[in-house]
Order: structure tokens, then C-alpha cells, then sequence
């Protein structure tokens, strides 16, 4: 059974935040370790015989994870970059217009304005309410916003600020029929969903963090791009990769010009194949729906707490990570500081629109106790 004990999480902090930055296992981490002795006992080989061939395996092995080919993937640092590479890549002008929602993360938007400053495009906002819609009243909030000007529709999979559930697919479809471009910011999918499938959703940019949900050091994460787009993805950083006269050459175009820029440590991206490993090892298929319950157990008794009305229609709703409303007794500072420096709570306290909402997380080294301990705190802080 795999408990707190099986990583580096400070035993005293009851730590409801896997959410933010994910953690990582001791064996995983190991591996980790491994990889950057193997760089330092002999620096040459690794970089110029070694480096390209295993983040070859290490993509494979995520494309067979997730259902598409390993040549379709980039491994990068995290969500942001990949939001970056993404925009960066497409050839928007001031007459395009780019659909994104009211729910999207700060990083990315920030992203989007900077790129739109530098390109000129048009930013609409799709808004949703909580609890959200259902997938077809989603839909035709999109279908609204739609016009001949429109070139992309950018969302997230699963929500960071509001941790509410897209529906990847059918907004992907709805894209592709109107000849739209999709990019899904899924930060926080892989290793919440029990069987992610890109074959399935279809996306043309779809991207996550694998160090959030499925156990990979920190700075590891994919983007994935369909095949008769990956001739448009332009590197952020122009490396050995690029060019006639390039020097590092792997597999095809997209993959030269965007995987490997000159010397960095990448040794967590080859550690994927190990974090895998250790998802499948574990059975956690079963202990996720474990968490879930754990989620739905939590919220069906904070709002006998709370007062406030659950942000979710169902169960359906979320998976891992669910956001709850809290009465503004405190501001979010105040409520951060007290649940931080007083109960050794880690958690986050958010804002949005109108709301006061914190954002629980429960990975498999979450127990039950945890949970009633948040449950009891919040008790005194508000009864």
C-alpha cells in the first residue's frame, strides 16, 4: 500500500495540494538521481551518444500511456511553456479572433495577451458559471462566439482555478468542424483520468504537466501536436535542432527543432518511463476512484459547514481535486495564513468572480484522517 511514507512530504503538513506542483515518489525520484549521475560520470557520451535515443524511449512509452505515437509528442517544462509554444507556432493576425474561457489559469493567460500584443489577435470570452453546464449548453456557448473570424478555441481539460471538468472531445470536434484550431491547457489530466486517450479526444494541441498528477519529478511535461500541424510548431528557443546545417538530428522536423535546444539537465523527462511504471506497478487505477470517493465524502459534509451549495451538479463533475465555497468571514490572505500558520493545512484559497473557494486535492498518499482533520478545522474557523 503506498503511503505519505513512500515520498519526501513534510509528515506534519496535512498536505491537501498535490494540485499545484504534484510530488514526486521516493523510487521515482531515485531514478531521477540516477539519471543525473549518469550525465556527470561521463558528460560526452551522454549528451552526444546517449541523450536522443532515451528521450526517444521516454516519448514512446508516454505515446503508448496516452495513445498516440511517441513522434507526435515534445517533452517540456511545464504547461506555460507548452501554452507558449503553441501560440508562438500559428500564424494569427488583428483580423483573427481566439475563443478562451473565463476559467483558464494566469500563466496562460498571460500568455495569450502577451502573444496578442504581439500579433494583434482578438480574444473572446466564453463565460460559464458554477456549477457548470451540462456538455450541451457548453457547446453552444461556443457555438455562439464562432465566425468566420475565428482560427482557435483554447480551454482547459480540467480547470486549475475553478477544477471543473471540460468536455475535451466534443469541444474538439465542434473545432475541427468549423475548420477551428484546439488547444487544451491539460495541465492536471494526465494521471487524474484512468485512461487518457488523444486517439479519442482528437485535439490539434493538447498539453500536460506530468509532474502534477503522475508522479514525475518537477519541470516535466508534453505537448502533444496532430501530425498535419507539427510542420507550423516553431521553437521557442532556436537550438542545435533547427536549420539546414543542424547538428542534432532525431526523428522528424518538429521533434529536431523543439526537443533538445544544447546542455540542460533533462534528466527528469527520462525519468517518465519510471513514473509510469510506478502508476501501473501500483494498481492505482483502484486508488484513484478511492481519492474520488474521498473528494465526494469531503463535499457532501463541508456544506453542512459551509452553508454554501456544492460547485458540482454530481459526482461526475471532478475527479482528484474539487473547489468548495467558503462564507467570507476572512479575507483569502487571512483564511491562507490562519489554515497554513495555525492548523499546518496546505491548501489553496482562491478567488473567483464573486467567490471565496479552496481547492482540495487528494492523491493516493491522502488518507481519510486528513480529510476529517480539514473538515474539523474548517468547523472552528466557522460554526
Amino acid at each position: 500500500m503506498i503511503t505519505k511514507d513512500d515520498f519526501f512530504l513534510n509528515p506534519e503538513i496535512c498536505f491537501l495540494n498535490n494540485g499545484s506542483f504534484g510530488a514526486c515518489p521516493k523510487v521515482v525520484f531515485s531514478k531521477y538521481q540516477e539519471w543525473q549521475r549518469v550525465i556527470e560520470f561521463q558528460p560526452v557520451d551522454f549528451y552526444v551518444r546517449d541523450l536522443l535515443p532515451e528521450l526517444k524511449r521516454a516519448r514512446d512509452v508516454l505515446g503508448a500511456f496516452i495513445k498516440t505515437e511517441g513522434d507526435n509528442l515534445i517533452l517540456t517544462h511545464n504547461a506555460t511553456f507548452a501554452t507558449n509554444m503553441s501560440i508562438r507556432s500559428l500564424d494569427l493576425t488583428a483580423e483573427d479572433e481566439v475563443i478562451i474561457t473565463n476559467h483558464e489559469y494566469g500563466a496562460c493567460l498571460n500568455a495569450w495577451e502577451f502573444w496578442q500584443r504581439e500579433k494583434g489577435f482578438k480574444i473572446k470570452i466564453a463565460e460559464f458559471n458554477l456549477p457548470f453546464p451540462e456538455t450541451d449548453e457548453i457547446i453552444e456557448q461556443f457555438s455562439s462566439l464562432i465566425n468566420e473570424n475565428t482560427k482557435v478555441i483554447f480551454f482547459s481539460h480540467i480547470t486549475s482555478r475553478t477544477a471543473q471538468i471540460f468536455p475535451a472531445k466534443e469541444i474538439c470536434a465542434l473545432a475541427r468542424k468549423n475548420n477551428i484550431i484546439s488547444i487544451v491547457d491539460a495541465a492536471h489530466a494526465i494521471g487524474q483520468y484512468d485512461n487518457l486517450d488523444i486517439s479519442d479526444i482528437d485535439p490539434d494541441f493538447y498539453y500536460s504537466n506530468i509532474h502534477k498528477w503522475l508522479f514525475a519529478p518537477k519541470g516535466t511535461a508534453f505537448i502533444y501536436t496532430r501530425k498535419n500541424l507539427q510542420n507550423l510548431v516553431q521553437p521557442l528557443v532556436t537550438g542545435w535542432g533547427w536549420g539546414e546545417e543542424r547538428v542534432v538530428g532525431s526523428g522528424n522536423d518538429y521533434i529536431n527543432s523543439n526537443q533538445y535546444y544544447g546542455t540542460n539537465d533533462l534528466s527528469s523527462y527520462l525519468t517518465i518511463p519510471a513514473a509510469i511504471s510506478f502508476y501501473k506497478e501500483n494498481n492505482l487505477y483502484q486508488k484513484k476512484q478511492d481519492c474520488h470517493d474521498l473528494i465526494e465524502y469531503f463535499l457532501s459534509e463541508v456544506v453542512k459547514i459551509t452553508g454554501k451549495q456544492s460547485l458540482y451538479t454530481d459526482s461526475s463533475k471532478y475527479l482528484m481535486m474539487a473547489v468548495f465555497e467558503v462564507p467570507k468571514k476572512y479575507t483569502s490572505e487571512e483564511l491562507i495564513a490562519l489554515l497554513h500558520d495555525k492548523y499546518l493545512i496546505e491548501i489553496p484559497v482562491l478567488e473567483w468572480q464573486d467567490k471565496l473557494m479552496l481547492r482540495i486535492s487528494i492523491q493516493i498518499y491522502n488518507t481519510k484522517k486528513e480529510v476529517d482533520y480539514l473538515l474539523e478545522t474548517l468547523k472552528k474557523i466557522y460554526l
